[in-house]
């Protein structure tokens, strides 16, 4: 499973190996970065951040109004060609600033906290479902890593430590109260039949 991201310069590649591991590419203007995350690090925790566009498009239509007056000036003045010449190009710039306003990337993230690795993804690239789905698969998939880990049933375990690993995995919401119930029996039929 694998998550490509773009917004800017930026880019940002997220691949899924055997469930287990989490591989993170990050690519800017003048550096590249890579790093292995093991899924059972990351955070469960979500957070969204966005932006509001409307600033940025007030902005941008403001530009288009300085374009629009610069291009239409020369029609209510004498022909000066040098001024003629500042309000066609500064019509132009001004178009290109409302532009750049217009299709600007905003920073809208989505970040995984709370475990040992905090991991921030693009949120609209290459679509808010695409991401958000990358993200709930992982954060599934860490889940049950911990949970297969630490409610193994191992006869050999002092019971102490077994009941604090279930009261753990209870309390952090990766088993129910039903699941913990049959671990505890298992592990006490276990226990018995040694």
């Amino acid at each position: 499973m694998k998550l490509k991201q773009t917004i800017g310069s930026q880019k940002k590649e997220f691949e899924l190996i055997n469930e287990t591991e989490l591989v993170i590419k990050e690519k800017y203007l003048l550096s590249t970065k890579e790093r292995t995350v093991d899924i059972e690090y990351i955070g469960h925790q979500k957070t969204i951040k966005t932006h509001s566009r409307k600033s940025v498009n007030i902005i941008g239509y403001f530009f288009i109004i300085i374009a629009t007056v610069c291009w239409i000036t020369p029609f209510f003045t004498e022909n000066q060609s040098e001024k003629l010449d500042v309000l066609i190009w500064g019509g132009l710039f001004m178009t290109v600033l409302a532009f750049t306003c217009f299709k600007a990337p905003m920073d809208n993230t989505l970040t995984l906290s709370g475990g040992h690795i905090n991991l921030i993804f693009f949120l609209d690239s290459p679509s808010k479902e695409e991401v958000e789905t990358f993200v709930a698969k992982l954060i599934y998939l860490s889940k049950e890593k911990i949970k297969e880990k630490y409610s193994r049933i191992d006869s050999d375990l002092p019971e102490e430590t077994f009941m604090n690993q279930m009261n753990w995995l209870l309390n952090n919401k990766f088993i129910s109260e039903n699941e913990y119930q049959e671990k505890k029996n298992e592990y006490k039929i276990g226990k018995l039949t040694k």
